[in-house]
């Protein structure tokens, strides 16, 4: 009988059926959690004690799953690639029922001194075959580095190859995953870190020179596992700048995702990305994005750069931030190739 009478009391002002939009009722939830977050840390020690609780928290939280002590890895094959370059694939031990699939290219020089190293984590739903990645991997190993790129479950040879089957692979491992209470970026970090800890096992890698760097969800998991990892002396996620509460709350509105792996659970509970780059400090971190992402948005790098550069003044050390956005393809190419091969011999060969 009222319903005339209490329509623009009850709805506020918002179009109707935004009442039943479930979408903008978490988006509204994310935005809240958001700003009841830590934003303003005026000393070290007060982002230091934050810093502690997001690695003792967040890996639970996520579920990062925690791998067996490292075991001898297989090398399947051992071939020459280009002039003066070796490329090994090799199996890098997990456990005793699986190994991460991997390529290893480094320079086959006869000298006795140790190499830097580089772990390269593709992007959805690339894997260690991707051209640019195995050019870019060929280039560095000429400059002296030593450079694993691995699959990532599902991708490459940890699931079966079709690509009509990407998306029922990635949902079968996320829902595996899930039931163990393991989320997909999660376990992608697990394997950085694995990856990590084989490249310094070898006996040709200064294990103090191992960086880390990868495109898109690879980049994704690369600030995600240099903020829990202090091995890893230089990080380079590549077209991955955004943030969870404003990729959801705007993004959600004009585009969508194909998927849900990005995103672990209850994250939000504790930080955001901007968190966690600043995790990443002091080391050198060298961030790139590409504007034609639409899945990125600019908000996201923004908000990143602004919060990280605070805190790496902290440290007195923004001169090791990199932060640029370009206009370019989505892919290890051009200005982003250029970019990291520059920051990894900066900071690996020539400091």
């Amino acid at each position: 009988m009222n319903v005339n009478k209490d329509f623009h009391k009850y709805y506020n002002g918002e179009p109707p059926g935004q009442k039943t939009n479930a979408i903008r009722w978490l988006q509204k939830k994310i935005i809240a959690m958001a700003k009841e977050m830590p934003w303003s840390f005026q000393t070290i020690g007060e982002w230091e004690a934050f810093k502690k609780r997001i690695r003792e928290t967040l890996p639970q939280t996520i579920g990062i799953p925690k791998f067996p002590e490292m075991k001898q890895s297989t090398v399947r094959a051992r071939i020459m690639v280009d002039t003066g370059v070796i490329c090994e694939r090799v199996d890098v031990y997990v456990d005793e029922d699986y190994s991460i699939p991997s390529f290893v290219f480094y320079s086959n020089d006869t000298s006795p001194s140790k190499k830097p190293g580089l772990v390269w984590s593709p992007g959805w739903p690339q894997d260690k075959w991707h051209p640019s990645y195995q050019s870019f991997a060929v280039r560095m190993a000429k400059k002296g580095f030593v450079v694993l790129v691995l699959d990532h479950a599902p991708f490459g040879e940890t699931t079966p190859a079709d690509d009509n089957k990407q998306s029922i692979n990635m949902t079968l491992i996320m829902s595996m995953g899930h039931l163990l209470g393991i989320s997909q970026l999660a376990l992608r970090a697990a394997e950085n870190i694995r990856a990590g800890e084989y490249l310094r096992s070898r006996d040709d890698v200064d294990a103090s020179r191992v960086a880390l760097g990868g495109l898109c969800q690879g980049g994704m998991d690369t600030w995600l596992t240099a903020a829990l990892d202090d091995s890893f002396c230089a990080v380079a996620p590549i077209c991955a700048a955004s943030t969870f509460s404003l990729h959801m709350s705007e993004m959600a509105s004009y585009f969508y995702n194909s998927d849900s792996s990005p995103f672990p659970f209850g994250i939000m509970k504790i930080c955001d990305v901007e968190h966690l780059h600043g995790c990443i400090a002091p080391r050198p971190l060298l961030v790139r994005v590409n504007l034609p992402d639409q899945w990125w948005p600019i908000s996201g790098m923004d908000s990143i750069e602004g919060f990280t550069r605070k805190i790496y003044r902290l440290y007195g050390a923004e001169e090791n931030l990199d932060i640029k956005a370009e206009v370019h393809e989505h892919d290890l190419t051009g200005p982003f190739a250029d970019a990291l091969e520059n920051f990894l011999v900066k900071y690996l060969i020539c400091n």
